[in-house]
């Protein structure tokens, strides 16, 4: 009975995980391409999402606005981008990293802002339920790469980037591997204004902590990793792999039951779940967010009990 009250319960806290919001934005100036927002974590079937919302334009720039998540959902959205000839960009003080950026290549023209933050970052890719070893990831990250005519330094670049933390592009870095991008800058009236007007999202911890723990709930290393600090991702407690191999071996999955904002920038949540040896953790943690790019990120988990 406690078993089933906490899984209610958690169902009432979190719901499912959240997909990326895929819209098109209202009607542009006559001849002007219509804007197409990607923004939140790229989750599984996104890319069925995308292509009905494309299939109702035929000349787009998409807006980039990601934390990451699912590498093969990615490149899907990143080749119907291609073969519609769309292009992608990332407005200024906001974030396109690892899966998003992959998809952000797929533009042409590629358009950044000129403080917007496109980042790499090594990643595992989830198959029928099944992670891929780092190889076969690269060979069909490399793949998609190749079709999009990127050069093979490009290739290496974006398939040897670093297993922790995040490989940022730079102008600098761009024009060593020969990855042409425009970057804009505000004209009345111009795409690139609307562009530069997305709005950041709110500071919202309960929210992102929420989002986390659903994650851990569902073994998905990959959802959890993208809601962290780009600085942290795949270090420790919040490596993807690890993540997916511990939440997915335990013999009763993790539940939310509680969480509660504690300050300004902290969140307090309790959880329980059994090890994959059936012994019970009954947990709480602290939470610890930050806001970065104009999303609200984990900076730091402190476990209050050693569970």
């Amino acid at each position: 009975m406690g078993r089933l009250f906490c899984l209610f319960a958690a169902t009432l806290l979190v719901g499912h995980a959240t997909a990326a919001v895929i819209e098109k934005g209202p009607p542009q100036a006559a001849g002007s391409p219509d804007l197409i927002t990607i923004t939140g974590v790229i989750e599984p079937h996104d890319d069925l999402q995308f292509n009905q919302v494309a299939g109702t334009t035929g000349q787009a720039i998409v807006v980039l606005n990601s934390e990451g998540g699912a590498v093969l959902p990615a490149l899907a959205i990143g080749r119907a981008i291609r073969l519609k000839g769309f292009s992608t960009a990332v407005a200024s003080d906001t974030l396109c990293a690892s899966a998003c950026a992959l998809t952000w290549l797929a533009g042409a023209p590629r358009l950044a802002g000129q403080t917007a933050n496109i980042g790499f970052h090594a990643s595992y890719i989830v198959k029928d339920g099944t992670p891929s070893e780092t190889g076969v990831g690269n060979a069909l990250i490399g793949a998609y790469l190749n079709q999009l005519g990127l050069s093979q330094d490009a290739i290496v670049f974006v398939t040897s980037a670093p297993p922790e933390g995040m490989a940022w592009l730079s102008g600098e870095k761009a024009g060593e591997l020969g990855v042409q991008f425009a970057t804009y800058q505000t004209q009345a009236g111009s795409p690139a204004t609307v562009v530069t007007q997305t709005a950041p999202e709110p500071y919202d911890p309960m929210r992102v902590a929420a989002a986390f723990y659903n994650a851990l709930s569902n073994a998905d290393g990959v959802s959890a990793s993208a809601l962290v600090v780009p600085e942290k991702r795949g270090i420790g407690p919040f490596n993807e792999a690890s993540i997916h191999s511990y939440f997915g071996g335990l013999s009763f999955p993790l539940q939310l039951q509680a969480i509660s904002r504690r300050g300004a920038d902290k969140v307090a949540v309790a959880y329980v779940y059994d090890r994959a040896d059936g012994s019970a953790c009954q947990g709480k943690a602290e939470v610890q967010t930050t806001y970065r790019y104009g999303k609200t990120l984990i900076s730091k988990i402190r476990a209050l009990n050693r569970c």
